[in-house]
C-alpha cells in the first residue's frame, strides 16, 4: 500500500478550499491535513516539525496582495514542498515562483488524476513539469539574473544610483569594508551570469534592466 502524502492547501476562496478537500478525499494516498487562506495563517498554525503536510498546494495570486515568489520562499524556509495552482498562467509570476523554489505549476482546469500525479511527483522530490509549465519555461526570454542577497541589493542600489561607496555603506547600515565586499560579490555574480558589470555605469544599467530595489515605477524615469 502506498504511503499517504499529507497535503496543505492555501487559497483565498473558501468554497474552493472546501471543494478541494472533498475532491482529494477520493484519492487514497493523498490526505488534506490543513487549509488556510493566506501563507501567514498557514504558518501561524503550523504543527510540530514532521507532523504536518509534506506538500502545499499554493494559489498563485492571493487577495492579501502577497508576492507569489515571497510566499514560496516562506514555505520553503519552513521545509514544505510547494506545488503552484492557479486559474491563469501568468508567466512572470510563475517563473518567479519556480526560481523561489516551487517544484511545479498546474492550472485549475486539470482533472483530479493530473493534480494527484503532480502532488505525488513533488512529494517524491521530483519537479512537476506540466504542459503549461513546460511552455512557460520554453518561452522564457528574460535576461539571466544573478541571485543577490538583500544586503547586496541595498549596497548596489545606493552605489549605482550615484552614492559613494561610503555613503552606500551607511545607507545599507554596514561597514565600508563590508559594503566593498558586497559590491565585489555583485560584480562577480553578474560576470558569471554573462552580463559583466565592472564599472559604476554598467552596474547602473544592470540595476535598470533588473528593476532591483525600485520603490515605484517612476524611479528610473
Amino acid at each position: 500500500m502506498a504511503p499517504v502524502i499529507g497535503l496543505g492547501v492555501i487559497d483565498d476562496d473558501q468554497m474552493l478550499l472546501d471543494g478541494m478537500a472533498a475532491w482529494l478525499r477520493q484519492v487514497p494516498d493523498l490526505r488534506v491535513l490543513r487549509t488556510a487562506r493566506t501563507v501567514s495563517g498557514f504558518l501561524r498554525d503550523s504543527p510540530a516539525a514532521g507532523a504536518g503536510p509534506q506538500v502545499v498546494l499554493l494559489d498563485l495570486n492571493l487577495r492579501d496582495h502577497s508576492a507569489p515568489a515571497d510566499n514560496v520562499a516562506r514555505l520553503r524556509a519552513e521545509g514544505y514542498r510547494v506545488l503552484m495552482v492557479s486559474a491563469i498562467a501568468e508567466s512572470e509570476h510563475v517563473l518567479a515562483t519556480i526560481e523561489a523554489g516551487a517544484a511545479g505549476y498546474i492550472t485549475k482546469d486539470h482533472d483530479l488524476s493530473a493534480l494527484a500525479d503532480a502532488a505525488r511527483q513533488v512529494a517524491g522530490g521530483a519537479p512537476a513539469i506540466t504542459p503549461e509549465l513546460a511552455f512557460i519555461l520554453s518561452q522564457d526570454r528574460r535576461l539571466a539574473r544573478p541571485r543577490l542577497s538583500p544586503q547586496e541589493q541595498a549596497v548596489l542600489g545606493a552605489y549605482a544610483r550615484g552614492s559613494t561607496l561610503q555613503a552606500a555603506a551607511q545607507r545599507a547600515g554596514v561597514a565600508y569594508g563590508t559594503a566593498r565586499a558586497y559590491l565585489e560579490r555583485v560584480k562577480n555574480k553578474y560576470s558569471e551570469a554573462g552580463r559583466p558589470a565592472r564599472t559604476k555605469l554598467e552596474l547602473a544599467e544592470r540595476l535598470r534592466e533588473d528593476r532591483i530595489g525600485l520603490d515605484a515605477p517612476g524611479d528610473w524615469e
